[in-house]
């Protein structure tokens, strides 16, 4: 697990003294994102970990209804004006999904897409006040940009309510099941596993999320008409859901050495546990390895498992380690296999974000041999089926080291995700 000194120097762990309070935020200040949700809906979560909050956490708390009783009354708004043209929306342009672990790289390939003036993508506003973005955002997402870090507290990559954000915080903000509303009570451990895949999930649950799921696209959809590109990395384990929502949806997975994934998930969730969470700090080192190595275990067998229902002219496959080597030649590729159009209008805007982004430092990590080998033996299936087996086996050749610092000029590992 990377150590709290792991990285670049501005993300490491802060202390911030707030009404002679300390605040510990692993990586820095993020705002909480919980003030997208309806009131009942905030007051179940609050409910969930039975108000156990920190001191520290109170005022940021108390800061949330200035913002979450005007939900609901916007929600209401916002459906009497698009309701009726939402639900009426012929559904006609098949959405591009975007899969593959945390940290897999699935953020850069969402930013390469979100390049293509042809296609469209759910806005961080969007993803974060899901009920009523038909009608405020381009109003109260400009009014509360000042809110918002310019980076994100993780990875350094840049943050603003127009850029490309994972539905899963919509579904989050929407009441529905995720594993991400562990981020709010971490010290309780993980929650909504289930929800990962649905294993477990009583059916009438995972219909109320297909609902919601689908409640949520049409009106993306009413907002942008164009082909939408999603990127959720829980949905690498839903397709047997997600294929029959969106039986012509195109796939693109992309995958990575575990090696890299596994510590920089857990530099993930620290951040966002620390960040996010209603008590503070968020003491979740005594679950979190375990709990990302189930994960990424659980997440690459089940899409390893269902791939076979999309429809293989429908499906790409790409490491990561291959798409930064040449990122233009290999999303030229991805079109034509996925017979996306548009790709001469979408290359020159690609080249230029990649060029943006090419004086990023990155964060790289070496584990502890034992912990190399449980990662090995764990995902030897995924290892072996995506061409990691070389690049393990040298790591379990070479002694233990501490972290180091590098970079890479071509594409940075902040744009993962």
């Amino acid at each position: 697990m990377p150590s709290d000194d792991d990285g670049d120097k501005r993300r490491k762990r802060h202390k911030k003294k707030k009404m002679g309070l300390t605040v510990e935020r692993y990586g820095g200040r993020l705002l909480y994102m919980w003030f997208g949700m309806r009131f009942l809906t905030l007051m179940r979560l609050f409910w969930r970990g039975r108000f156990s909050f920190t001191l520290n956490c109170i005022p940021d708390t108390l800061a949330l209804f200035l913002f979450v009783p005007w939900n609901t009354p916007l929600t209401w708004i916002s459906e009497a004006l698009y309701k009726k043209k939402a639900e009426s929306l012929p559904l006609d342009k098949p959405p591009v999904f975007v899969v593959g672990h945390w940290r897999s790289g699935t953020t850069l390939m969402h930013d390469l897409f979100s390049e293509d003036p042809n296609l469209a993508f759910p806005t961080t506003y969007e993803c974060f006040v899901p009920h009523h973005f038909l009608l405020t955002e381009g109003t109260l997402d400009h009014l509360a940009k000042g809110l918002l870090p310019k980076r994100r507290p993780q990875d350094d990559v840049p943050v603003g309510f127009d850029r490309p954000q994972e539905e899963e915080f919509a579904m989050l903000m929407l009441g529905q099941g995720s594993p991400l509303v562990t981020m709010a009570w971490p010290r309780l451990g993980p929650a909504d596993t289930d929800f990962i895949d649905f294993e477990g999930v009583p059916e009438a649950e995972v219909r109320r999320w297909a609902d919601a799921y689908m409640w949520f696209y049409r009106r993306l959809m009413l907002r942008h008409g164009k082909t939408l590109v999603m990127k959720t990395p829980p949905n690498t384990a839903r397709i047997k859901l997600l294929t029959k929502l969106f039986p012509d949806a195109r796939w693109v997975h992309i995958s990575r050495s575990p090696l890299k994934v596994f510590p920089s998930t857990v530099k993930l969730w620290r951040a966002l546990y620390s960040a996010q969470g209603l008590h503070n700090p968020p003491h979740c080192d005594a679950w979190l390895d375990d709990y990302v190595l189930d994960l990424m275990e659980r997440v690459t067998t089940v899409y390893e498992r269902d791939k076979h229902l999309i429809p293989s002219e429908n499906l790409y496959e790409i490491r990561y380690e291959d798409l930064v080597k040449n990122p233009i030649d290999s999303m030229r590729a991805i079109y034509e296999k996925l017979r996306i159009e548009g790709f001469d209008e979408a290359e020159g805007p690609m080249r230029a974000f990649l060029a943006e982004r090419s004086d990023h430092k990155v964060s790289s990590y070496k584990m502890p041999k034992d912990l190399t080998q449980k990662i090995a033996e764990r995902l030897k299936p995924f290892i072996d089926a995506h061409g990691y087996r070389e690049a393990v086996d040298a790591a379990l050749a070479e002694p233990d080291l501490q972290s180091e610092s590098s970079s890479d000029p071509k594409v940075p590992e902040e744009t993962l995700s």
